[in-house]
């Protein structure tokens, strides 16, 4: 089972970006080993795009499903992940993130889920018991 990063998502729905073949094959792949999921942060930021229509079109298309379900715990995991983050990143050794990395990462972690992403730079540092897909 694996919970798919908006910007897969993004680069499949793009037909002229560089990712987009990429990305169609690695929901493909994903896809073909089992279930595929969003969080619901996941969902909100592809809401955010002028073609929300045809973003629920795609993940009904492509069979991707929303686990709604963020407990306290997914909460919890994300801020504190966020903080150890925030400490690294004031060094100067990691980009600065937003607090949504860290659910879409507490979120899988929570439910068991590897994570397909274009971007591992979130998961490799704070969370690297999960298992990540990319390029």
């Amino acid at each position: 089972m694996t919970s798919v990063d908006s910007n897969v998502i993004l680069a499949a729905l793009a037909q002229r970006e560089e990712h987009h073949a990429l990305a169609v094959q690695l929901l493909r792949a994903a896809g073909a080993e089992g279930p595929l999921f969003i969080s619901p942060v996941v969902y909100a930021e592809l809401m955010a795009s002028k073609r929300h229509a045809a973003m629920q079109d795609f993940l009904a298309m492509a069979q991707i499903s929303v686990v709604w379900t963020m407990p306290i715990e997914v909460w919890e995991l994300a801020g504190r992940s966020l903080g150890d983050y925030a400490r690294q990143w004031r060094s100067g050794s990691l980009p600065r993130r937003l607090i949504a990395d860290f659910l879409i990462a507490a979120h899988a972690a929570h439910h068991g889920l590897r994570v397909l992403t274009f971007d591992r730079t979130v998961y490799d540092a704070m969370f690297p018991h999960l298992l990540v897909v990319s390029r």
